[in-house]
Formats: C-alpha cells, structure tokens, sequence
C-alpha cells in the first residue's frame, strides 16, 4: 500500500477531510517509509538483519533519522496516521503498540529476568523483546510514573543503539514530558536523547474528529437525565439477561473481581475500578476477558483526586486500544468530570476518547 495514495484516497471517499497539518506528517512518514525499506534491503544483502543488538554496527548502514515524534493536542489525527504509516510498509519486522502495552510486557520480562538471577535486567529484555523488529510505532507515548521515568531511558538507547526505526505519538512535546514530575533532571538526558534521535513534528490542526463523530446511539448517561439510570439498567438487561455472575480473575499474583459478568460484559463502578489499587496490568488483563464494559458511578473528581483520575485515564486508554464496547453513567458529562488537577492536560485525550466511543458509529481502526 502506497501511504499517499491511501491518505488522498480516505480523502476522496469522505472519511477524512484535507488537513494540512495531518499533509506534512504523511510526506514525512512516506519519507522515513521509504528511508526504511531501503536500509532493510541493504541490511538483508549483507547479513545484517537478523542481528540488530550485535555490538559491532556497520557505520553506513545506521539511518541519518532514527525515526519521528508526532505530538499534538487529542483527536488530531496522530494515531491514525501512524496506523497508515505501519499499515503501508511492507515488512513484517514490524510492531504497532501503545505504551501501557509495552510497559506491561517489559516489566514483566524485568520480572522473569531477575527471578532467574540473569544480569543487566533492562538490556535483556530488550533483547527478548526487541529480537525480532526493525520498526517499532509507538502509540501515546506519555510518561507520569517515576519507575517507568528511569527504565524508559535506557530502553530508547537500545532502540538506537540497534538501529530500531521508531516512530512515536504523543500529547506532550518531549520538553514537556513527566514535567514537574519526582527527580525529573534525572530524566532529562533522556528528552535530550529523543531530540537528537527523532524528528519532532507537531500535528495540531485545532480539531478535534473524534468529536465530530455522530452520536445517534448515544452510550454516555448523565445521571441529571430522569432517564438516565433506566436507559443505562435497560443496555445492561439486554446484554445480560440476568444471567451476570461473578467472576474472579487471577493473575501474576494478583486478584481482580467482577460482580457483574456475562458473556463477554461486565457491569462495574468507577470505585471498584478507579479507587482501588490497580494498575495498567489490571485493566489490560479485564479486557482479554471483555468485550463491553458498562461503568457507572462515575463522579467529579476534585483537584486532590489525582490518584482515581490517572487510573481513569489509564482505563480509558487502554480499553479504547483494545476496542472494548464502553457505556457509561455518570454524574456530568465527560468534559466537567475533572476540570482541574495534576493530570487536566492527559484527561483531555480522556475526554476526546469516550466523546468518540460514545456512538454507535465508533469503530477503532486495528
């Protein structure tokens, strides 16, 4: 698939609409497409392929762009774009993933490695998991833990260091990441690594599309609408058929509890998943088990509740990225539902993306 052809052609039947912004992005990534493909051929020639961590790199073979950092403000387009970039390269050493993903995966092969006593944890397991790709696209990239602060340094130097081709989303320019986060100068050789390595684009067309999705079959309910908790109540009878029983998932170690399970739908409240003790590895785990969530109880979150908006964010993020069904009942709509507080900028990606699931147009593009 040719990747301007296929954007003009998305263009020409309607599902997208001529950006400019989204135009300069696409003739760099057909570039760095095509930068690509032709450091592969001279790779696969000389027997360097199949050994990117090998210590000893062929200087000539080592791409003058490493790869591009899109960021902008939410429902711009930077995810789509990417899609359409890793989608037109024909190779299949290739891998599309979202952060909390990555992160998941990488921890726990930093888990397995330690147990088994092995040395130099970070560099193994990139190795493991790495092995195999010549291109990684990294989707909303974003950086608000200390613990993945300092791993997430060291893996990008591999990345380069091999000769990975990266291309990466995110909301926040890489200045701007974990900003006023704890012992942030420890990070910042790292903002450094990624400006000299990727080339730093912004896509910022002042639009956000996933807001301008229709919205015939609404999924979002304000409990201020009369109806609301009956319209809610009625999608939940009809997917489960009081048929819901509880389901008890186990998991490196740890317990995850479904009161309201059946066939693929889960019925739960934002307490029991945004006020407890969960992480990205709970919610990636509920949805290889889900198919729709229905959450509810979901309140105004107050500047000091930093804590429930982080892992509301963290939960939206991840069942958008696994295409899970969301309906929700609430207590305001999206956009009021955490107006200030540490997390306000990362919440607004939050708010584009129930605002897109909230119809029953919405269809993620794998």
């Amino acid at each position: 698939m040719d990747l301007i052809t296929e954007y003009n052609r998305l263009i020409n039947q309607g599902y997208l609409q001529p950006d400019k912004s989204q135009e300069i992005a696409i003739s760099q990534l057909y570039k760095l497409g095509t930068q690509f493909m032709s450091l592969q051929q001279k790779k696969k020639a000389t027997g360097q392929l199949f050994w990117p961590f090998r210590q000893i790199q062929i200087k000539s073979f080592k791409p003058q762009n490493k790869g591009l950092y899109m960021f902008g403000g939410v429902g711009t387009g930077k995810s789509m774009l990417m899609d359409l970039f890793f989608e037109s390269i024909d190779n299949s050493r290739k891998i599309r993933v979202h952060f909390h993903a990555f992160m998941y995966e990488f921890h726990e092969k930093m888990r397995k490695i330690r147990s088994a006593r092995r040395k130099n944890s970070v560099r193994t397991a990139c190795q493991e998991i790495l092995k195999d790709i010549s291109l990684l696209c990294f989707d909303e990239f974003q950086v608000v833990d200390i613990t993945d602060a300092m791993i997430i340094g060291r893996v990008f130097e591999e990345l380069f260091s091999s000769g990975i081709t990266v291309v990466t989303t995110s909301n926040f320019h890489p200045e701007e990441l974990y900003k006023d986060g704890l012992n942030r100068g420890l990070f910042l050789p790292f903002i450094r690594l990624l400006v000299d390595n990727l080339t730093v684009l912004e896509v910022n067309n002042l639009v956000d599309y996933r807001t301008k999705k229709l919205r015939e079959g609404d999924s979002y309910f304000c409990e201020e609408d009369n109806l609301a908790v009956e319209k809610f109540d009625q999608i939940w009878e009809e997917n489960s058929a009081n048929r819901a029983k509880a389901l008890v998932l186990h998991y490196q170690g740890r317990v995850l509890r479904l009161k309201n399970f059946v066939n693929g739908a889960c019925r739960i409240s934002f307490q029991e998943l945004c006020e407890q003790s969960l992480s990205a590895v709970d919610y990636l785990h509920l949805c290889t088990h889900i198919k729709l969530l229905l959450l509810e109880n979901i309140p105004v979150l107050n500047k000091d509740q930093n804590d429930a908006a982080r892992r509301f964010i963290l939960l939206i993020d991840t069942i958008y990225e696994a295409n899970v069904r969301l309906v929700c009942l609430a207590a305001v709509e999206p956009e009021e539902i955490y107006r200030s507080g540490k997390f306000k900028r990362e919440f607004a990606r939050t708010v584009s993306r129930i605002n897109e699931m909230r119809g029953d147009d919405w269809q993620k593009k794998g």
